[in-house]
């Protein structure tokens, strides 16, 4: 009986391990992969801090994301330039933050759909950031 129970207990355990406890396809590791160094290296630094775009002190609307501090110092609880009464980065909510509205061409953005060069993201970016965001933007 006790051999029964192991085996089922250890069934159970695979069988939620494979629910998705226990690794995320879209980040590579669990739900904490999706952080502000995971968004911004994976997506941020190679897709939107690029010369011309979201560098430095001529960044539109100051909103520099070279780096993991100042994406953070600039997107998370910071009204949008666009929408003001929209956050950047409303932490927990990505279906309410500008910044998820932007790079899923959302109809309510103002201006372009984000990135402007390079194609859309890739739906696996868009579920990151998304992640980052629903996880409270860490």
């Amino acid at each position: 009986m006790v051999r029964l129970l192991r085996a089922a207990t250890v069934l159970l355990m695979g069988a939620a391990a494979a629910c998705g406890g226990a690794s995320d396809p879209v980040t590579g590791g669990g739900p904490s992969a999706a952080t502000i160094v995971t968004v911004q290296s994976k997506v941020l630094t190679p897709r939107c801090a690029l010369s011309g775009c979201h560098v430095g002190t001529t960044a539109p609307f100051g909103l520099d994301m070279s780096s993991a501090s100042k994406s953070v110092a600039n997107l998370i609880g910071v009204a949008s330039g666009e929408k003001p009464t929209v956050m950047r980065v409303a932490a927990g909510d990505a279906a309410s933050s500008y910044l998820y509205w932007k790079i899923t061409a959302n109809p309510n953005i103002g201006g372009d759909p984000m990135p402007l060069t390079g194609g859309p993201l890739s739906d696996a970016d868009v579920s990151l950031v998304a992640a980052w965001i629903d996880g409270g933007a860490k």
